[in-house]
């Protein structure tokens, strides 16, 4: 009797506890979340994941090769303001920077731009 009462125990004790889901604090898309995806740009990779921690609505997001256009339509409450701007990114060395537009961050897969909205 005791051997079968330790044998209990000792399967109880290896048994696998899983704790409970978390909630995510990933935005509406998840790139933050386990899904992500990278897109092999670090400054590329850490904007769409701030923009979407940010946004209360799904971000826009256009792809025209050489160019990725990046825009937030609304924020949530006491988050960054990206709903003021759209980021370019341009994934080709050859083309030019776009007018009116400041360099965020560069690495040797695509240059960020920031554009104000109007």
């Amino acid at each position: 009797m005791f051997k079968n009462a330790l044998f209990v125990l000792m399967l109880a004790g290896c048994a696998k506890h899983l704790a409970p889901e978390a909630s995510t604090t990933a935005g509406l898309y998840g790139f933050a979340g386990e899904n992500f995806s990278s897109t092999n740009s670090p400054c590329l990779d850490g904007v769409i994941v701030a923009m979407d921690s940010s946004c209360a609505v799904p971000m826009t997001m256009e792809e025209g090769p050489p160019y990725v256009f990046l825009q937030c339509p609304q924020v949530r409450d006491d988050a960054m303001p990206w709903h003021k701007y759209t980021i370019v990114a341009i994934t080709d060395p050859t083309v030019i920077d776009p007018p009116l537009s400041t360099m965020m961050c560069m690495d040797p897969y695509a240059r960020l731009y920031i554009q104000k909205n109007p």
